[in-house]
């Protein structure tokens, strides 16, 4: 079982990644961890690698100047959560009867299977960021819907049938319950078979969290009128333009003209998050942006200028968001 990467963009980038049959895992623990790291022209890429039986969980933290595309093609089906956590995100353009086409940018999560991977997948010019891949097997999968993936709807009857799918037929925005049950994956230190025991758990109730979101959102959410949405954006580009000392709910709510409980329901269904976790996650990115433009010596100065008076405080919700300390990314200009 493989896939083959090759690129015209980056020669240098041209490898097979192997996989065991049934992505067993060979560890007496039942559990491998590989780290690797990749440098070329702009491009400074990062992989954590977790494999236990049935999953290979892979945490990227990349950066690169450019987009850039790579040629894949696999010889075996494949099942894959995503999550773009604060990279730019990915375009995978599969060829023939191989669609649906998968665009997957910042801030959201897909769950998606293909009988076979060929096509391009591009990724996204980003200043730096965290991605994440969770390969599944098909098997994995079947065990824990007891063999009947008819209770996934469409998508499950298109795994059975070998077709293409992808669940809620696009991608959806990463809950903060998404985020921290990364993190805790990322960061876990357990040993041995209680960290296969704990990986594999976490794994689940991330899996969970995605249909759970995505079925509910198809079945029972009602559709936002476009005047409704036009205010909601509004409100969004008003967040965005006072990050540092955001609006109350209240004078929100009067700037744009929608009462306060259609105002914090209507962002949460559009946006995915409620306002204050927009404007959390928000002034995170920008930290991390300023963090590695190199033009700041401290975490004070970077705290001060999305709105921390306190760097204790910043410190502890930059790590929430990323699973790691400001101070590595700072360390790393």
């Amino acid at each position: 079982m493989k896939i083959v990467f090759s690129s015209d963009d980056i020669q240098e980038h041209n490898f097979v990644k192997e996989y065991p049959e049934g992505f067993k895992a060979v560890s007496s623990t039942g559990i491998r961890e590989v780290t690797t790291e990749f440098r070329y022209a702009g491009i400074h890429s990062q992989a954590q690698r977790l494999s236990i039986d049935g999953i290979i969980a892979g945490f990227f933290q990349s950066r690169h100047d450019f987009s850039f595309t790579h040629y894949i093609e696999s010889d075996f089906p494949y099942l894959q959560m995503h999550f773009e956590l604060t990279t730019q995100g990915c375009l995978y353009q599969p060829k023939g009867d191989f669609q649906p086409h998968s665009l997957i940018t910042k801030g959201q999560h897909a769950l998606l299977f293909y009988p076979a991977l060929k096509g391009p997948l591009t990724y996204l010019k980003t200043p730096g960021g965290l991605s994440v891949e969770i390969e599944l097997s098909l098997n994995f999968l079947r065990k824990l819907f007891n063999d009947d993936l008819e209770q996934l709807g469409t998508f499950g009857r298109r795994l059975e049938q070998g077709q293409p799918a992808l669940l809620g037929q696009q991608s959806y925005p990463i809950t903060p319950r998404m985020i921290q049950v990364l993190s805790e994956i990322r960061n876990c230190e357990y040993v041995g078979s209680l960290k296969r025991m704990f990986v594999e758990a976490k794994i689940v109730e991330l899996l969970t969290l995605q249909i759970d979101q995505i079925l509910s959102a198809r079945d029972t959410q009602p559709v936002l009128k476009k005047k409704t949405q036009d205010k909601l954006q509004e409100v969004r580009a008003l967040l965005l333009t006072h990050l540092d000392t955001p609006c109350s709910i209240e004078m929100l709510s009067k700037t744009v003209g929608i009462n306060r409980t259609n105002l914090q329901e209507g962002f949460k269904q559009l946006f995915g998050t409620t306002i204050f976790g927009y404007i959390t996650d928000q002034r995170m990115e920008r930290a991390q942006e300023f963090l590695a433009s190199g033009r700041y010596e401290t975490i004070a100065e970077v705290a001060a200028l999305v709105g921390y008076k306190n760097p204790q405080h910043f410190t502890a919700a930059f790590k929430r968001k990323f699973g790691y300390l400001p101070k590595q990314v700072l360390n790393e200009k």
